[in-house]
């Protein structure tokens, strides 16, 4: 009786082990993920000199071609982007946001800030956790900035 139980127990801790090791992964993925748009957006803002933003009706209604074509805004090349690569927080950036900083399709957030010698931008991505065991999720902003820009486009 006794080797049974502690053949019990082994096995909790070898499915404890396997629980948190698999969390760990799935929070290190997200939170690349996360990272690369936030470095994306930066690049893409630095490499357009600003951000100019889409002036339709609905982003999230353009097909992927109207998205990537030559020309298009900064914002469009990020949505494109964010469609590609499966980051889909659509809701959760709304009210995450800092205070006078733009929510955008897509779940980010970009705030123009004006200086004597130019302008820089600074960029917010999220990661959503969801702990289906205690139902709570969790949102986590992850910030970066942009170089200061002389000229900007926008």
């Amino acid at each position: 009786m006794r080797e049974s139980i502690g053949g019990t127990w082994l096995l909790g801790f070898v499915v404890l082990f396997i629980v948190l090791f698999s969390a760990f992964l799935a929070f290190s993925i997200n939170y690349t993920k996360a990272f690369k748009v936030k470095n994306f957006i930066i690049n893409t803002i630095e490499e357009n000199d600003g951000f100019s933003e889409y002036s339709g009706s609905n982003i999230s209604a353009e097909s992927d071609e109207t998205l990537n074509r030559g020309g298009s805004t900064t914002e469009e090349k990020v949505y494109y982007y964010l469609r590609k690569t499966g980051y889909t927080t659509t809701t959760i950036g709304v009210d995450k946001c800092e205070e006078d900083i733009q929510w955008h399709e897509g779940g980010y957030c970009v705030k123009k800030i004006a200086t004597s010698n130019g302008a820089y931008y600074k960029v917010t991505s999220f990661i959503n956790i969801e702990i289906p065991l205690i139902w709570q999720t969790f949102t986590i902003p992850i910030k970066g900035e942009t170089k200061v820009l002389y000229y900007t486009n926008d």
